[in-house]
This record gives C-alpha cells, sequence and structure tokens, in this order.
C-alpha cells in the first residue's frame, strides 16, 4: 500500500499547508507521497523538514500551475506518478480547459495509460469516473486535501477538509 497526500492551491499560505499536512498524518498516517497541482507548487519545499519528520523518505512531486511563476520553470506543467500499482496523470488544469469540462484532462491521463487524474485550478474538491478517476484535492490554502490509499493499483479515496 502507498499512502499519499494530494494538494493543490497553497498560494504560498504556508501554514494553512502545514495544518493539512498534520491533520492528515494524524487521521491517515503519514504518506509516502505527496502530490501538489500546482499553484504553490515551491511551497512543497518550505514544508519538506515537517514532511521528512513523518517519514524521512516521503516523495514530493508537484506540477505547475498558472500562478506559478518565477523560479518555477524547472517544474513540468504535466507529469505521471506512479504510486501503489497505478499510474497517476498529474496536471494544475488551466490548460486542460477544466473550469469547463473535464474531458481534455481525461483524454490526456487515457493517453499516458493512467488510471487516475488530479488536477487543482478550480478550488472545488471533485471526484468523478469518466474513462479514468479524476480528483481534485481542492484548495489547500481553504484547508481542503484528498487522502490516497492505493493498494494493487485500486485507490481507496478520502476527500476532507480541516
Amino acid at each position: 500500500m502507498t499512502r499519499i497526500l494530494a494538494v493543490s492551491d497553497s498560494h504560498g499560505y504556508i501554514p494553512a499547508l502545514e495544518r493539512v499536512i498534520a491533520a492528515s498524518a494524524k487521521k491517515y498516517g503519514a504518506p509516502d507521497l505527496v502530490l501538489h497541482c500546482g499553484d504553490g507548487a515551491k511551497d512543497l519545499m518550505k514544508v519538506g523538514e515537517a514532511l521528512r519528520a513523518l517519514n524521512p523518505s516521503v516523495l514530493c512531486l508537484a506540477v505547475r500551475g498558472n500562478c506559478d511563476g518565477e523560479g518555477c520553470a524547472d517544474i513540468p506543467f504535466e507529469r505521471v506518478a506512479e504510486a501503489g500499482g497505478a499510474r497517476i496523470f498529474m496536471a494544475h488544469g488551466h490548460r486542460h480547459a477544466v473550469k469547463s469540462t473535464i474531458w481534455a484532462l481525461d483524454d490526456a491521463a487515457r493517453e499516458r495509460d493512467c488510471s487516475l487524474a488530479l488536477f487543482g485550478h478550480t478550488h472545488v474538491p471533485f471526484m468523478q469516473m469518466a474513462s479514468v478517476l479524476i480528483l481534485n484535492p481542492g484548495c489547500a490554502y481553504m484547508g481542503q486535501y484528498l487522502s490516497l490509499e492505493i493498494t494493487d493499483g485500486r485507490p481507496r479515496i478520502h476527500l476532507d477538509h480541516l
């Protein structure tokens, strides 16, 4: 089993992100993998110490959002993470028009042979099955997050908030 904490849209508000990390760890256990879906992608570096205190071998991955500017050129707009036997497509969503449709995101995930797609941008928690399972953890600066436990490619999903 791989335990994942997924967040998005922290927008530099580190105290809220720290509270999300602590609450998620208390409720679901320390994460093995932390995924940030953009708009605050570099915020993971600022909470690295708190994450490593929970799990010294935690892996953190992020994608760049529309508000991730200076200093984020090294962060991709899209990526695929592998965990617990599942392939997870990650994108902020602004390049996939997620405020009006999920189908471009669904297509992008399916084309990369992923069973899950994570996005942010809308600041609204979301879960819908299309050809892949589409998930949005919501807005970290508002205390929203997603906890996933993936075993043999099957996710157990918790959309949660503080």
